[in-house]
């Protein structure tokens, strides 16, 4: 009798030991359950969700300084910024978005024009330009696209581009009520963002797994790279942007809003940088004899344009760790690619997150460096 009563004893703690790893597996599979089902309950609002932090980090400073200016009242600041951003932001933004998209079709209606006299419009005078004539024929013939090659390929192209853009299209019309409720919404995220918005950070800083000092470490390094990501990018390429509307609009440009925003896009691409539009412009003009404008372009885009690089840029990134050009490059053309339009701020700043996160994870390893050296000495 004393041996059974024995094994149950022994058999007890164990079996307690068991139960609970199996009672913590399942009370975890359990909330992790209810965290995915509620993060699935906000992925339908995840862009107004991600515009409205993002308006909210870009424009914080202006509400504190706000908050400050009205002694305190953070709910009237809120509103009286959200009347801003609509004003000066939104409403700006989709009459911007508007042109875009009739200057795209403007453009592509006027290239289905051009193509029934393509290789008029494409090789060049041989009496006029014999040397260049002569060069675009023999890159013609090397790609197979001379003659009525070319007129099929670009036929098949710009019908392809036609589909998509009235595909697009379509979907932007169909959407327009969801649209206006998804800006709405973004709004309402926005009011709260900024009343309540330290307080959200402090909670989500007492959820990391990390001592204080290395949270604080982490919102610096994270504050640091989005604030130079922000506004040492993405708010210069903004301006090189806006710049680049206003010169080829100046120039009389057949579609200046569509040239300059992929002007302001350039300044991303390492190396060439906004050159990769106004140099061609400008090569294209001197072709065209138009000297004048060729000057004022290339005079205007070396001496402001690109030079917003090297001043403006330095000043708002000042004493701040600064993204890669690469890494910011391959970041938008990532992000556009897996987020859209939201990916050309987003993709960035998810680059910016993972590279605080490897600048923490060197600083601890360097600390540990310094501590392990410090203990062999002793």
């Amino acid at each position: 009798m004393q041996e059974p009563l024995k094994q149950n004893q022994a058999r007890g703690p164990a079996e307690e030991a068991w139960t609970e790893k199996l009672s913590g597996v399942i009370a975890l599979c359990l909330a992790l359950s209810i965290l995915l089902c509620g993060l699935w309950i906000y992925l339908p609002f995840f862009e107004p969700i991600c515009w409205a932090i993002i308006i909210s980090l870009f424009f914080y400073p202006l509400y504190q300084r706000l908050v400050r200016l009205l002694r305190g009242q953070k709910v009237l600041s809120s509103f009286i910024m959200c009347l801003l951003i609509v004003a000066f932001i939104i409403i700006p933004a989709f009459f911007l978005i508007t042109s875009l998209t009739s200057e795209v079709v403007r453009v592509y209606t006027s290239g289905m024009a051009a193509l029934q006299n393509l290789n008029l419009d494409i090789i060049p005078d041989p009496h006029k330009y014999p040397t260049l004539n002569k060069l675009t024929v023999k890159l013609l013939k090397a790609f197979k696209l001379y003659g009525a090659d070319l007129h099929g390929t670009l036929a098949d192209l710009t019908r392809s581009a036609g589909e998509y853009f009235f595909r697009k299209g379509t979907t932007v019309f169909r959407n327009i009520a969801v649209l206006i409720f998804k800006s709405f919404l973004m709004l309402v995220i926005l009011f709260y963002l900024f009343t309540d918005g330290e307080d959200m950070l402090r909670a989500f800083k007492s959820l990391l797994p990390l001592r204080q000092e290395n949270v604080d470490r982490f919102m610096k390094l994270t504050s640091d790279v989005l604030a130079a990501t922000l506004y040492g990018n993405l708010f210069t390429g903004a301006i090189q942007a806006g710049l680049g509307i206003f010169i080829f609009w100046v120039l009389d440009f057949s579609a200046p809003i569509l040239w300059g925003t992929i002007l302001g896009l350039g300044t991303f691409v390492p190396m060439i940088g906004t050159a990769i539009v106004w140099a061609p412009a400008s090569i294209y003009l001197l072709v065209t004899e138009q000297y004048l404008k060729a000057a004022t372009l290339l005079t205007f885009s070396l001496l402001v344009i690109s030079q917003i690089d090297y001043f403006l840029r330095p000043y708002l990134i000042s004493g701040k760790t600064e993204l890669h050009n690469l890494f910011l490059f391959l970041g938008i053309i990532g992000g556009i690619n897996v987020f859209g339009l939201l990916g050309l701020i987003l993709g960035p700043m998810i680059i910016a997150l993972c590279m605080s996160i490897l600048e923490l994870y060197r600083l601890n390893l360097l600390e540990r460096e310094q501590l392990w050296k410090s203990d062999l000495l002793i």
